[in-house]
């Protein structure tokens, strides 16, 4: 497994509302200290229910219905920078699991990053449910506007 050196770091949910539908998109929700568009982002993971079945806000994590890890697959996830621009464009939500890729972070290049312009989208709705959330932790430092 891989080690990193820890900037600063934040758990980010993107939350399914109303029916899970395909190719909507679910922004991701806004976490006042770190949404100011003052972060930049250099590497990031993501989280299924075996690695956590709660959000720290208790919600439940995409497949926590179906106690399975199954729906991370159904998931891609989109990454915006600053200046509107997609620079990550439908990641696979499974790949970014660590422990689905050899234990290693997806390091970005360093930009700055527009957090609530960030998306996951459906790509197959099976076993996810309303209110559950794709959680991800950003690895980040900040800059001085």
């Amino acid at each position: 497994m891989e080690n990193s050196v820890i900037i600063k770091s934040q758990l980010v949910e993107a939350q399914v509302t109303g029916t899970p539908s395909t190719g909507r998109r679910y922004n991701f929700l806004e976490v006042p200290n770190i949404s100011r568009n003052n972060i930049v982002c250099y590497a990031i993971e993501s989280f299924g229910v075996d690695q956590l079945t709660f959000s720290p806000s208790g919600k439940e994590v995409v497949g926590g219905a179906a106690a399975s890890m199954v729906p991370t697959t159904g998931i891609v996830v989109t990454l915006v920078d600053n200046k509107k621009q997609e620079f990550t464009y439908q990641i696979p939500y499974s790949a970014m699991i660590r422990q689905n890729n050899g234990g290693f972070l997806i390091y970005l290049a360093p930009r700055l990053l527009n957090l609530t312009d960030c998306y996951i989208q459906i790509t197959n709705t099976t076993d996810i449910a309303t209110d559950e959330v794709a959680i991800f932790n950003l690895y980040y430092y900040e800059k001085d506007i």
